[in-house]
């Protein structure tokens, strides 16, 4: 990797869908954290088969300040097809983290977006009342989100 990951508070977990279809949203979600300073963390930047991708995933969140969850894909889309959980199920993680932590885990910030405002009620009833920003499928919304959420949590050094 070509930045320093080393320090969490410049890094920024993103567990998001990996599916052709959301590359649009991938790649300026990205690139906004990238442009404010942050360091992008996500599952897929090193592979090897003999890491637990579970644990990659636990690592990858406690070595970050910030976390973005995109549960916008959180229906299945034809007959027969199976819904993903991975992404509400890294979001379980990341807040199992928080609760049980050390209070600079506890201090960590999380953005949640979804496709729709207030879609994700119907699959995660237990997230009622939180702030979880809606992007409708569009690039700028993302950005904008990103931008606002890592803008408020600390400022690069």
């Amino acid at each position: 990797m070509p930045w320093d990951t080393n320090d969490p508070s410049k890094n920024v977990f993103v567990n998001c869908p990996f599916d052709s279809e959301y590359v649009p949203l991938l790649r300026p979600l990205l690139f906004t954290i990238l442009y404010l300073g942050y360091n992008p963390r996500i599952a897929s930047e090193r592979s090897d088969s003999g890491e637990a991708r579970i644990q990659k995933i636990c690592e990858l969140i406690k070595q970050s300040q910030m976390s973005i969850h995109d549960l916008s894909r959180l229906r299945s889309t034809r007959k027969n097809e199976f819904f993903r959980l991975n992404m509400p199920f890294e979001l379980g993680i990341d807040i199992g983290c928080r609760m049980g932590g050390e209070s600079e885990v506890r201090q960590r910030k999380c953005l949640i977006l979804a496709k729709e405002r207030y879609s994700y009620q119907r699959a995660l009833s237990d997230l009622s009342g939180s702030d979880i920003k809606a992007h409708n499928d569009q690039p700028e919304e993302i950005v904008r989100e990103v931008a606002e959420r890592c803008s408020d949590v600390v400022t690069p050094k």
